[in-house]
């Protein structure tokens, strides 16, 4: 796995724009986090999903952002922002199966298929860490449908 970038966020509401921030470093394009947060429109309530997608498409990437079930973001090619606990944005790096291989995506993976699998995350309020599928789940679901949980990701 190739490695992933993190930055730190320079205040509460800058979580967005250091997402945005982490996801083009990791594609090799470099940008400060001023410009992505003017790009972004940043207000003293922070950044909207649909700001940092428009950050994203000023320099150059194509965004869709969602909300899904897990068995859909397991098809979703990482890196990804999800938005975070109802007030946050993280980058989801990765899922890794154990701590030597990485998931199989999109070939049919379903949300039972990584009960025991690990998320990688990359908060901009603290450090890369993993979690469990059940605290991921926790963290990421913001409404259900039909009985199935969905949490939004750009």
């Amino acid at each position: 796995m190739k490695y992933f970038p993190h930055y730190t966020q320079l205040d509460a509401m800058d979580c967005g724009a250091t997402c945005l921030r982490m996801v083009a470093k990791y594609y090799g394009r470099e940008f400060s986090n001023q410009l992505l947060r003017e790009r972004s429109f940043i207000t003293r309530e922070g950044v909207s999903m649909l700001g940092i997608s428009e950050a994203a498409e000023s320099i150059g990437f194509r965004t869709c952002g969602v909300r899904i079930p897990l068995s859909k973001l397991l098809e979703v090619p990482l890196p990804a922002i999800l938005h975070w606990n109802q007030n946050h944005f993280v980058v989801l790096y990765g899922v890794r199966k154990s701590k030597f291989s990485l998931l199989k995506r999109g070939l049919g993976s379903t949300a039972d298929d990584i009960d025991g699998c690990e998320f990688l995350i990359a908060d901009p309020a603290g450090s890369k860490y993993r979690m469990s599928k059940d605290e991921f789940m926790r963290c990421w679901v913001s409404t259900s449908q039909a009985g199935v949980e969905q949490g939004t990701a750009l």
